[in-house]
């Protein structure tokens, strides 16, 4: 049972009245603890806790025939080689290739200053050519080299920048072996 003492307070030397004796005060404090571990039991039954969020990934339907699609314009998509180290290489892929094409490439990291910089920059460019309500189209392509962690960091960045239109993609391109031969990793 717990209880609390309070100690008896003696009379003062030197007076001559007399004082009754005063009783110690005994408080019972076993209804009090019994009552928090109650309000404790009922606070850890009633919270709710944080639910996982996750991500969406939505996959095409399965076509009884094979529809060809129109292709789609390479001025109108970048595509991201997930390399490893934290790198980003992308490049944007002439709509048409021939011997006097060069190609831009460039390796950045997964900051906001990174590839959200870059996403956000061909956003803009691909509306200022294009003058129809044509949106980014981003190929992501991871290289043996990268890690999961990258590939959740980069659909991270298609959140947030609002890139409605992406595909993972294998780097099967001749262009992608190129890449590949440039930054020596390999694609397989």
């Amino acid at each position: 049972m717990a209880e609390m003492n309070v100690p008896e307070s003696g009379a003062k030397k030197g007076k001559k009245k007399a004082r009754s004796k005063k009783m110690s005060t005994r408080v019972d404090l076993t209804a009090m603890v019994d009552l928090g571990f109650l309000l404790i039991t009922f606070f850890m039954l009633a919270t709710t806790f944080n639910k996982p969020k996750t991500m969406e990934v939505n996959k095409p339907a399965k076509q009884k025939e094979d529809v060809e699609e129109p292709p789609i314009k390479m001025s109108k998509t970048v595509n991201l080689l997930l390399g490893n180290n934290n790198l980003v290489y992308w490049y944007v892929s002439p709509d048409e290739i021939n011997a006097d094409t060069k190609l831009e490439l460039d390796s950045v990291d997964y900051s906001a200053t990174g590839v959200r910089k870059i996403i956000q920059r061909r956003i803009k460019e691909v509306h200022e050519m294009w003058t129809d309500t044509t949106n980014l189209f981003v190929m992501i392509k991871p290289l043996p080299g990268s890690k999961y962690k990258n590939i959740v960091d980069i659909l991270d960045e298609m959140t947030i920048n609002n890139v409605r239109t992406y595909a993972i993609l294998k780097p099967n391109d001749p262009v992608d072996s190129l890449v590949c031969l440039t930054i020596g990793q390999s694609r397989k």
